[in-house]
């Protein structure tokens, strides 16, 4: 194992560790007790809140609904090739999810769901 040259990653001397002298840390105190009153001033909780509410507005769902025109990216042939794919994607996942159910009584729509999921995912491993 070769030593570590300090050079190479932009250590020289003692520049990262420089010492304060006394006059140097009378100097901070002083610019810190010269800021006024409303530099410090503290602010309340729920104004700190809103302003941190009011940053999100980018997470909030679009009140409006967004459409895609589909004939810009695929054919027509392509498009309903992947509608009548989607339709039989649906049925046989409706009935895999009916299956669960009848097999589990006491299974909850949802996971009737991921089961019959994993088990068309399971097709294509």
């Amino acid at each position: 194992m070769t030593n570590i040259n300090p050079i190479r990653f932009g250590v020289a001397g003692n520049q990262y560790l420089k010492h304060e002298s006394k006059e140097d840390l009378t100097k901070t105190s002083d610019k810190q007790a010269k800021q006024t009153p409303e530099a410090q001033k503290e602010l309340e909780s729920s104004a700190i809140l809103g302003y941190l509410a009011a940053q999100n507005t980018d997470i909030m769902p679009s009140k409006t609904k967004k459409t895609v025109d589909v004939s810009k990216y695929v054919t027509p042939e392509q498009s309903s090739r992947i509608a009548e794919f989607m339709k039989g994607f649906e049925s046989d996942f409706n009935e895999a999810s009916n299956i669960a159910l009848q097999e589990f009584p006491d299974l909850s729509q949802g996971a009737a769901d991921t089961l019959a999921l994993a088990f068309i995912n399971s097709r294509y491993e």
